[in-house]
């Protein structure tokens, strides 16, 4: 195979997966405390990231309660709960929980969420909600 043929090949296979993402969105709805409370606007197929500051080794963690279920909702859920630690803490110190969502079809959907000791489910310390309204 000729020098060219490999460069056209190369160029024909780059082509074809930027017409294969162009049809995806590459776009992400990053939240954190500050919008508690607030209506989120997004398009089928984008991202939805919601960061939220917490403290693992006290016990508390931060919980989606609502929906009970995705059953029919705009959003399905992409990974919930993972704990990153935060820059230049401490063993122990404090980190932001990580819930990620997809768009994937228009409607409206309230999450909440609350940040509580699992063998203390009645007593939430804090809690965040906010609504996300999904478009074509």
């Amino acid at each position: 195979m000729t020098m060219r043929r490999m460069k056209q090949g190369c160029f024909s296979l780059l082509a074809v997966g930027l017409l294969v993402l162009s049809g995806c969105s590459m776009l992400t709805l990053v939240l954190d405390e500050s919008d508690g409370g607030t209506i989120q606007r997004m398009t089928v197929g984008e991202l939805l990231r919601i960061e939220l500051e917490g403290n693992a080794s006290t016990g508390y963690e931060w919980a989606r309660i609502e929906p009970a279920s995705f059953a029919g909702s705009p959003l399905d859920i992409e990974k919930e709960g993972d704990v990153q630690p935060n820059d230049h803490q401490p063993v122990g110190g404090a980190g932001t929980y990580c819930f990620r969502y997809r768009a994937m079809r228009p409607g409206t959907i309230a999450l909440v969420f609350e940040y509580r000791r699992p063998w203390e489910p009645d007593t939430p310390i804090e809690s965040y909600a906010v609504t996300i309204w999904v478009t074509d």
